[in-house]
């Protein structure tokens, strides 16, 4: 019989079959796996595969994985075609040889697809950034961020674990979701963006409330900025006019009142370097000889907006501790004054005269805290104290304070204890003490007018006197009045009054974060809301740059909220692998073209190791070479370009690719001696005169035999089709 008669059979029998009540239910399943709806099915997806291919070219793999591949609704399509293949062979299934190729051919698509949800289900992607001699058993995952929240504990009794929440916020900003915003972006024409807009609704993104797992915590993303960069501000401009009265004698002893007029002022932040924990103010002192300065600082956190508003020299009155705004007093303040530190929502007076009887190893507890004071460093000659802050569980951290330039104080952030340092230098002056007459003493003496950007974006302000705190609060925002102005301790001897000139919020110290198109700078940022034991916090945190080198935080890269006797840190850093074995980067080569700086070949020569100790296992940075031992057939292998390095064993196999580079560095650099401490490695002869980093890929692809022999039997398929019907 032909294979025309066959058909007609079939056609027959399946109406036959359809006028059964029963064969009726059957229907719907019949038709998925018909020809009809699978032909369908490949146009409907042919489309948006073929505008899949113009946004990888125009907009990057991670735009067009969000809008497309990693889709839900793309997942259901392909779930479909999966659906109609396996009730295709289901239905047809061969009764005769002639239909051997067809079956081939579906099988070897299925197995394809398998292969193709295993490696987007299981498959890991990570990135190792290693300097010269250096061994990482640990991988980052570029595309995949999270963050990661640190307790550290103030008491015993408390417990460390991190915690690691994932965050997808998605390729594009959030503010570009909105239709009048993505349409500013100059790239594609307006049919790509179209589609890109109702795409990328259906894309998968965390926002608002995240999970952490801790009743205490609760963290929420607000904004997230895809691309950003930091914009200077201009320095805030302030004009004052104070009312003191100046005297001048002349030569021949008259005595004369200089009148005073208006000063403008203009004060700048200043970033400090990477890791420190203070934040620079800045300061300036009238110029027309009353000795008056103007100081100008950040808060970084509402902790250190409280202590700007409440801390206040009580003189040593005593009473139980309160919180806010409330002081507990330890004894009489003696003549050096005494320290007001803040911490977990209570301040505590602290006599400086007890802190300067201490001896050796001596601390000194702070009644009700829970923190001790040692190793104190004073200065008369200012004066200045340097003290170490001490936890029960351990904890110590470093604080300076000035009470004559308090924007400089380094503050113990890490643990949550701010403080001040307030001194009578007039009291001072009228003892027969060393350095009794020093000009700093006699600066502290005259007014100060301290200015703070708080947490809130809001400009606060406190007025010293010379012995105390006489008028504090919020700038004044008067509508319509383009530069606010207000008068300060009216009808007293420090009066003053301020216009305030300029003033721009800051982010961080001297910039604001701003949005910037896609593909001009790379920088991450999201806008976070916490709540830990209660208090909140509102901030911008930058994210970490996926690399091993042991490289501190910067400022905007870490943020503190502080709880109960507790402290939470908070960063933004991706997700890492452990390897199970380490990579040793021994060599990076680096050819160029003739007569040109352009590589035209690059290669890395690394060992596979593993550590001797089993707890070295997860080591993001190491040099200590004798910890580790080469493994069998790791040793110098060559990993270039278009060679791929391979590694199998921990039940995993990966792949290992030359990605990029940065360098190579050399000694006139800074850079160099960051990462280099002129050793000589185990396999070299003398120190090193430059040295590179490189930028390797390590991909482990479960799907990848599967989607392999899936082709295979699609190829096999075909060629039995052709074959039969030759």
């Amino acid at each position: 019989m032909s294979e025309s008669h066959h058909t007609q059979a079939e056609n027959v029998e399946t109406r036959t079959n359809l006028a059964n009540p029963l064969a009726f239910l059957a229907a719907p399943f019949w038709f998925i796996g018909s020809l009809t709806f699978g032909i369908v099915l490949l146009i409907v997806l042919l489309v948006p595969l073929a505008w899949g291919t113009f946004v990888w070219s125009e907009y990057g793999e991670d735009v067009a994985r969000f809008v497309l591949y990693d889709a839900h609704w793309f997942a259901w399509l392909i779930a479909l075609l999966a659906l109609n293949l396996v009730v295709s062979l289901l239905c047809c299934f061969p009764r005769s040889r002639h239909k051997i190729a067809f079956v081939t051919a579906h099988v070897g698509i299925l197995i394809l697809l398998f292969g193709c949800y295993l490696t987007f289900k299981f498959g890991e992607e990570a990135q190792i950034t290693l300097p010269e001699g250096a061994i990482s058993c640990v991988a980052a995952k570029p595309k995949k961020q999270q963050f990661e929240l640190t307790t550290i504990p103030h008491a015993l009794a408390r417990d460390s674990q991190p915690l690691s929440i994932p965050f997808r916020p998605g390729p594009f900003s959030w503010q570009d979701y909105p239709w009048d915003n993505w349409t500013k972006d100059k790239r594609g024409n307006w049919l790509t963006k179209t589609f890109i807009w109702y795409a990328m609704h259906f894309g998968k993104r965390d926002i608002g409330e995240l999970s952490s797992g801790d009743p205490g915590i609760k963290i929420e993303a607000l904004d997230y900025y895809a691309h950003s960069a930091l914009e200077p501000v201009p320095p805030f401009g302030v004009s004052v006019l104070w009312k003191r009265i100046i005297q001048t004698v002349s030569e021949p002893g008259e005595v004369k009142e200089v009148p005073r007029s208006w000063e403008s002022l203009r004060l700048e932040l200043r970033q400090s370097a990477p890791g420190l924990r203070n934040v620079s103010g800045s300061s300036a002192t009238m110029s027309q000889g009353g000795g008056e300065r103007v100081s100008y600082t950040l808060a970084t956190s509402p902790a250190e907006l409280t202590v700007f508003q409440h801390s206040r020299p009580k003189g040593g009155n005593k009473g139980s501790s309160q919180t806010e705004s409330g002081q507990t007093g330890q004894g009489q303040t003696g003549l050096w004054g005494e320290i007001i530190l803040y911490y977990s929502g209570t301040h505590y007076s602290v006599n400086v005269e007890q802190l300067l009887e201490l001896t050796g190893d001596q601390r000194f507890t702070v009644e009700g805290s829970g923190l001790q004071i040692g190793n104190v460093v004073f200065r008369d000659r200012g004066p200045i104290i340097n003290f170490s802050v001490f936890t029960q569980s351990g904890q110590r951290e470093s604080m300076t304070l000035f009470p004559d330039n308090p924007e400089m104080n380094l503050q113990a952030r890490v643990m949550g204890v701010f403080g001040s340092y307030w001194v009578d230098p007039v009291r001072i002056m009228q003892q027969s003490v060393p350095h009794a007459d020093h000009p700093m003493l006699k600066r502290l003496a005259l007014p100060r007018l301290d200015f703070m950007q708080g947490t809130d974006k809001k400009l606060y302000y406190r007025l010293w006197s010379g012995r105390e705190i006489i008028a504090d609060g919020v700038v004044p925002d008067r509508e319509g009045q383009k530069k606010p102005q207000f008068t300060l301790a009216e009808q007293t001897p420090y009066e003053v009054e301020v216009a305030i000139d300029r003033f721009m919020p800051q982010d961080v110290p001297g910039n604001r974060i701003v949005l910037v198109p896609t593909g001009r700078q790379n920088e991450q940022r999201v806008k976070l809301r916490v709540v830990f034991d209660g208090n909140e916090d509102t901030f911008w945190l930058r994210a970490v740059v996926p690399t091993v080198v042991p490289l501190p935080p910067e400022q905007d890269q870490i943020r503190y909220v502080y709880g109960k006797n507790r402290t939470l840190c908070v960063q933004l850093n991706f997700e890492n692998i452990d390897l199970g074995f380490g990579i040793l980067l021994k060599k990076f080569e680096k050819r160029t073209e003739p007569g040109t700086r352009m590589p035209s070949h690059f290669s890395s020569l690394v060992d596979y190791v593993e550590p001797i100790d089993p707890k070295n296992t997860g080591v993001e940075f190491s040099r200590d070479f004798k910890n580790y031992r080469t493994l069998p057939g790791g040793e110098d292998v060559l990993i270039s370009m278009n060679r791929p390095g391979y590694f199998s064993g921990k039940g995993r196999g990966y792949r290992i690719y030359q990605s990029s580079y940065i360098g190579p560095f050399y000694p006139d650099q800074p850079q160099f001696h960051e990462l280099y401490d002129r050793t000589i490695f185990p396999w070299e002869t003398r120190p090193r005169e430059s040295l590179a980093m490189s930028t390797l890929s390590v991909n482990t692809d479960p799907g990848r035999g599967w989607k392999y022999f899936g082709s295979f039997l699609i190829v096999l398929g075909i060629a039995l089709f052709v074959w039969r019907r030759r």
